[in-house]
């Protein structure tokens, strides 16, 4: 290879030093200037061509490097030169010079400034909050988590949340203005990869309060969690210090690697048991969908796990009633036992915590005011009556179909059974994967539900209960909504012709197709997204809520249940809602508000549903009205 020359050496490391950056070009340019400058200073001089002063001397050499300068930074100060012509022409000379350094200067600054803009586009700098929130990940869940994100931090001034995601930050941006609005709650944006450390490290996962780990869409959706995790791990393990992790897990053979990566303590939710879970005891008992969206939506009233002294000695059945703004559920052991409910006769010790419904954290106090319960208000006792085998229709196939049928067989009476109508031809098999049903016999029959001559040949009006899934699997996620409508359209007009009534459960995907799919009229709408935002939200917040949610959502033990109201109360009777709880406690159960028929259609007294109402507040049930209990049955 031949040996570079002179210009090629001198030609390399200009490049390279021009490659370097903003700081280095203006060096550069500064340098040409001064050279410029001190070579006519020093011609002018040696030349004898400088002008005489004032004084008749002729100008020095610092005076004239001065002028030399003023030159190059104002071409129009040529015009005030006065001397000869060779002096003149040397002036002029500095001023072109001048003309292309600061020509120069003015596009190395600009494009400067485009790099900063860029970068801070990209939002690659560090992070510098304390006890914030960071979420990894960007999904559709994002917009319902950030809303409640901002009510359960509409107390904490300065609350922050952090969000890192492989998605453009100026995009992220308008969205989160668009969703939060005025919302006093800051939101920072940086685009990178959960799974590089140096990523990782932009948010500052050492002093945040929590973590949230956002499944993305795909088959592959655990796989990414769990790197994610590994990540989040290791980075704490660096720093010291281990955040409070919450993340969404949808295999629960990913759940047992994730526990051995983040430990017992931190919040994973399994979402497909989560929502078939809500499903399926929605499906049975219109309304309760509204009653789990307030339980979990920081805009109403949630679930608090609090230690309350005052109530020391007093037995569980009595501090039902110690309470005017609160509803009790359970009790947390001060040796960390979780009671939901406890015995109603057990006292509460020192250290025991009440688990509680409340409308904040500061409205958990004891001031209740019972007042005498007129017997003659209350219902004669006896006995619900016994479950008799029930008749389901499930339509579609989705992800969540093998568990929404073993919930469902948890919960109904022997000799039960249900019909699912799909697309898929070879569905009998897969659906007894993993053992047969205990209670409920399985029918399939192949067929697409947005047909009406495939409903109409189901005998719609015979069933007891309708769920209509959300068919995701190769449709988009408005495809599958907007299917979901089509068959609830042509389940209400095949009942409307029938003269007949038949609760219908469904599915939807987007929370913003809710108010459209109302003229459905359908009982209920799970929204899975939205569900699942609710859920993640709260643990985030406190850690210890995700055991008790899963205890009411679980088949075993007590769970929440709309019952009529005519077996607490008499119909049409004038009563406080104390007056409710003492017939509840009667049966053994847990009332936490009532339901009105009258208003179960309207989306403005959030259909009919009063959870966790005040107990001195009357009311009148009627023999249609429900009452909101936590019952074993």
């Amino acid at each position: 290879m031949p040996r570079a020359t002179f210009k090629q050496r001198l030609r390399y490391r200009f490049d390279n030093a021009m490659a370097r950056g903003v700081g280095s070009q203006i060096a550069m340019l500064a340098i040409v200037t001064l050279v410029l400058i001190l070579v006519t200073s020093t011609v002018l001089t040696v030349s004898g061509l400088s002008p005489h002063g004032a004084d008749g001397e002729r100008v020095s050499f610092g005076r004239l490097v001065w002028v030399g300068l003023m030159h190059a930074i104002d071409p129009g100060a040529v015009g005030s030169d006065v001397g000869d012509w060779a002096f003149l022409f040397i002036m002029l000379a500095v001023s072109f010079g001048g003309i292309f350094v600061f020509s120069a200067l003015i596009g190395v600054l600009t494009g400067g400034f485009g790099d900063i803009l860029e970068r801070l586009r990209k939002g690659r700098s560090m992070v510098i909050e304390r006890d914030h929130t960071v979420i990894l990940g960007w999904t559709g869940k994002i917009h319902a988590l950030l809303t409640e994100l901002a009510e359960a931090n509409a107390n904490r001034p300065g609350a922050s949340v952090v969000i890192l995601a492989e998605h453009d930050k100026v995009a992220m941006d308008d969205e989160v203005r668009t969703v939060l609005g005025d919302a006093p709650m800051r939101v920072v944006t940086r685009t990178g990869s959960p799974l590089v450390r140096r990523d990782l490290d932009l948010v500052n996962l050492g002093e945040a309060r929590s973590v949230i780990v956002m499944s993305p869409d795909g088959p592959e959706a655990d796989t990414v969690v769990l790197k994610t995790l590994l990540a989040v791990s290791k980075a704490g393990a660096q720093a010291g210090k281990q955040p409070h992790v919450v993340a969404e897990i949808k295999s629960d053979k990913t759940l047992s690697v994730a526990r051995m990566v983040v430990g017992d303590a931190a919040g994973l939710i399994l979402t497909p048991p989560l929502i078939s879970r809500v499903l399926v005891q929605t499906g049975r008992q219109s309304g309760l969908s509204v009653v789990y969206t307030e339980l979990l939506s920081f805009s109403g009233d949630e679930i608090y796990i609090q230690t309350q002294p005052q109530l020391a000695g007093k037995t569980f059945r009595e501090a039902l009633f110690a309470y005017e703004d609160s509803a009790l559920l359970g009790v947390y052991t001060a040796a960390g036992e979780r009671l939901m409910p406890p015995p109603f006769d057990r006292p509460f010790e020192p250290g025991d915590q009440v688990i509680a419904i409340s409308r904040d954290d500061d409205t958990v106090i004891v001031n209740g005011r019972p007042t005498p319960v007129a017997e003659d208000a209350l219902a004669p006792l006896h006995p619900h009556a016994a479950p008799r085998p029930e008749r389901t229709l499930v339509l579609g196939e989705s992800q969540l179909l093998q568990q929404v049928l073993r919930e469902l067989d948890a919960y109904v009476a022997p000799g039960s059974t249900v019909l699912v109508v799909c697309e898929a031809r070879h569905l009998d098999a897969r659906l007894t994967e993993g053992g047969e049903l205990a209670h409920t016999t399985i029918q399939v029959r192949v067929g697409d539900v947005t047909d009406r001559g495939v409903l109409d040949g189901l005998d719609v009006p015979g069933f007891d209960n309708i769920l209509v899934l959300a068919e995701t699997e190769g449709r988009t996620q408005e495809m599958a909504d907007s299917r979901t409508m089509i068959t609830l359209l042509h389940l209400r007009d095949i009942l409307r012709r029938h003269g007949k009534a038949v609760p219908i459960t469904s599915e939807m995907l987007d929370g913003q197709n809710r108010e459209l799919a109302a003229v459905t009229e359908a009982d209920d709408f799970i929204i899975s997204n939205t569900l699942v935002s609710l859920v993640v939200s709260q643990i985030s917040e406190n850690r210890r809520i995700a055991a008790v949610l899963d205890d009411l959502l679980s088949p075993d033990g007590h769970e929440i249940y709309l019952k009529p109201a005519r077996d607490y109360v008499q119909p049409g009777a004038d009563i406080d809602f104390y007056t409710v709880v003492e017939a509840a406690a009667r049966r053994g159960e847990v009332a936490l508000g009532y339901r009105l028929a009258a208003h179960a259609h309207d989306p403005e007294r959030a259909y009919g549903v009063a959870l966790n109402p005040r107990k001195s507040a009357r009311v009148r049930l009627g023999a249609g009205d429900r009452v909101v209990v936590l019952a074993e049955r």
